[in-house]
């Protein structure tokens, strides 16, 4: 684990720069605050930072003077907007996706944005230097496999930087499973808030302090930077009964998701190896 920076102090903003204190309304969560000058949430600014320290080992610049100094980069990003995304996009081997339900993967919606299923990517194996998720993997069906689908189009030597909701203290849950090709609910559903689903995005895995050896029993080397603590894992949100779903239902009933969904914000970078270690056994 890697200690990286504590937003409870005045920090740099690795997406503009800014030193100053990340702001947020009062009681939402500090994950989600953002930088007074560009509005980056820290989450973005973290993501960025270790963008920055993998590639560039310099981790006082920010993302956008820095950019074209990452243009040598084959580069994957599963989303097509955000701040990260801005700072890329113009970048020669930059490529990004959404997921539509009703676009084939490999495919382009109306509104030109391709469509890609991170558990059947169509790109070729050894594809990219750096493939970078926000948030995305707790709303996928089996996320083993979009691991390792990101492992087969990862270069040799290249990495996934990604952020999930984690949930420390606590083993990964499965809180959705398919059976039979239809969802299996084993506890309460819970959403959250997606600019393409008025409904917001199903969770269907909570993930935990087991998610690092899972990733090295596919073939990763992984590190997690710790960016920001501020909550103690009692004070994760867990919604496994009636008690905690009704909770979370005051907050999403009233739009307020960010007041219930405190996470302190993690950071885990895994890299392909450069060269495979073959077994002898």
């Amino acid at each position: 684990m890697i200690v990286f920076q504590n937003t409870r102090k005045k920090v740099v903003c690795h997406i503009c720069g800014c030193q100053s204190s990340f702001f947020s309304p009062e009681g939402v969560s500090l994950r989600e605050a953002r930088c007074p000058e560009c509005e980056a949430t820290q989450r973005a600014s973290d993501v960025a930072g270790v963008i920055i320290h993998t590639f560039l080992k310099n981790d006082t610049l920010p993302l956008f003077k820095t950019s074209l100094s990452l243009a040598y980069l084959k580069i994957y990003e599963a989303q097509s907007t955000g701040i990260i995304h801005d700072c890329l996009k113009n970048l020669p081997d930059y490529h990004c996706s959404e997921y539509f339900e009703d676009v084939k993967p490999g495919e382009l919606h109306q509104k030109g944005i391709l469509c890609q299923d991170l558990q059947k990517l169509t790109f070729s194996d050894n594809s990219f230097d750096l493939v970078i998720t926000q948030d995305v993997f707790e709303h996928i069906q089996d996320p083993d496999k979009a691991f390792v689908e990101i492992y087969r189009v990862l270069k040799p030597g290249g990495f996934h930087i990604f952020t999930i909701p984690y949930h420390e203290g606590n083993k990964t849950l499965q809180r959705i499973t398919i059976e039979d090709g239809k969802e299996n609910h084993r506890y309460p559903p819970v959403y959250h808030g997606d600019p393409l689903r008025e409904q917001g995005a199903p969770v269907f895995t909570d993930f935990g302090e087991d998610l690092i050896s899972k990733l090295e029993l596919q073939g990763f080397m992984t590190d997690s930077f710790l960016c920001g603590q501020w909550y103690n894992s009692h004070e994760i949100p867990t919604i496994r009964d009636e008690t905690s779903y009704d909770t979370y239902l005051k907050y999403y009933n009233t739009n307020d998701l960010c007041r219930f969904f405190k996470y302190n914000s993690w950071v885990f970078r895994s890299q392909k190896p450069e060269k495979m270690v073959k077994n002898n056994a």
